[in-house]
């Protein structure tokens, strides 16, 4: 289970990393810090417990072997520290000869925390009484005073270069008098099919991750395929998409303002159609945030006007006509959109912003800047200074 955690915790890291190239940091940040945790925790106590598992037997498989008078003797022919500390003891490989009452012999190595206060119980040639969970080992406890003098005197361990060498498989543990290892095994066999179900763990934690911002993924991929890295909002298909999933949100088509920049659009709109009440909702990064009451409220109803009311596709185009005219960048340029100031004195709405939609935009560089206007309809470029 640890195995598939790490595996979807990886999932996650390439998940919120996507979500970051995406456009949006403040969301894959913070899912990756978390995520990396997770991850490097699960690998480390997994591969901990593979070695771990099968030297830290239940007290139920100690007491049976010891009721069943499976007893032996083991000599510590080397110990070797793995370089891991748990809770500043050092987890240590021993290589032990056993010598059973049943007159069997065998060699194998047992991974253990060694406190450092009984190391010296753990010197080369120190013989020391084991219970074998296992008929036939490999597996054995440490167990001093299970064996009677007699006993002691009469198992004589063999060198270990005599006795066969038994491997403890890694990743078990024995319990209710069984062998039994982890629920996807660590083994060569079956290897690919494991590899395969890690694979589709990680696929599945990631796409759950970047799921929610696959608006913002199919427009980094249309970006892409265009040479650029990241997603303009200025440019049609953006545009386009961005106006569909605030309509959706919002739940009409009515606004007040229009805000265009690269990365995202910015929108006033009326709580509901005809009201003067206000909010401010956001497209970013594939998702829409409702920012709560505009900072500025409109003073008439007659401010709203529809997104169909504006050519917002030819935004881009007059963006770049403007560029090559004034011979400014057209990066980081912010268009603005919103209704015409009533000039007429003698009008009712004099001084509001209630005639027909205008675009605005300006370009700039360290030396200078230009602004321009566009009409409704995206035909009509003017340079206003």
């Amino acid at each position: 289970m640890l195995r598939l955690l790490a595996s979807a915790a990886f999932g996650v890291v390439i998940g919120s990393l996507l979500v970051t190239l995406l456009g949006s940091p403040d969301t894959g940040m913070p899912i990756f810090g978390v995520s990396i945790t997770v991850f490097v925790i699960a690998v480390t106590v997994t591969r901990l417990a593979s070695g771990l598992s099968a030297s830290i037997p239940s007290p139920a498989a100690v007491q049976e072997a010891r009721d069943a008078r499976r007893l032996g003797r083991a000599r510590i022919d080397s110990v070797r520290q793995t370089g891991t500390f748990i809770n500043e003891q050092p987890v240590c490989d021993v290589d032990v000869t056993v010598m059973a009452l049943t007159g069997e012999a065998w060699a194998t190595t047992v991974r253990k925390i060694v406190p450092l206060t009984e190391l010296p119980a753990y010197q080369s040639g120190v013989e020391r009484d084991v219970v074998i969970l296992l008929d036939g080992g490999p597996e054995v406890a440490f167990a001093d005073g299970e064996l009677s003098p007699a006993e002691i005197e009469s198992l004589v361990v063999p060198p270990r270069s005599e006795v066969e060498m038994r491997p403890i498989p890694p990743g078990t543990r024995v319990d209710k008098g069984r062998r039994r290892g982890p629920l996807i095994g660590i083994g060569r066999r079956g290897r690919p099919l494991r590899l395969l179900v890690f694979a589709l763990v990680a696929v599945l934690a990631a796409g759950a991750v970047v799921l929610p911002f696959r608006e913002a993924a199919g427009l980094s991929l249309a970006a892409w395929s265009e040479g650029r890295w990241s997603v303009d909002m200025r440019r049609p298909d953006a545009l386009l998409t961005a106006e569909r999933s605030l309509e959706e949100a919002i739940g009409h088509d009515r606004v007040v303002s229009i805000t265009v920049i690269p990365d995202a659009v910015i929108v006033n709109a009326p709580i509901r159609v005809g009201a003067i009440e206000t909010d401010e909702w956001t497209y970013r990064a594939g998702r829409v945030s409702h920012d709560g009451p505009a900072s500025g409220q409109p003073q008439v109803a007659e401010e709203q006007f529809s997104w169909s009311d504006v050519a917002l596709e030819r935004i881009w185009p007059a963006i770049e006509k403007a560029s090559a005219q004034s011979g400014l960048p057209a990066d980081g340029a912010t268009v603005s959109i919103r209704r015409t100031t009533d000039t007429d004195l003698d009008s009712p709405t004099f001084n509001r912003s209630v005639e027909a939609p205008e675009m605005s935009f300006g370009l700039r560089d360290d030396y200078r800047d230009q602004f321009f206007r566009l009409d409704a309809t995206g035909t009509d470029l003017r340079a206003t200074g």
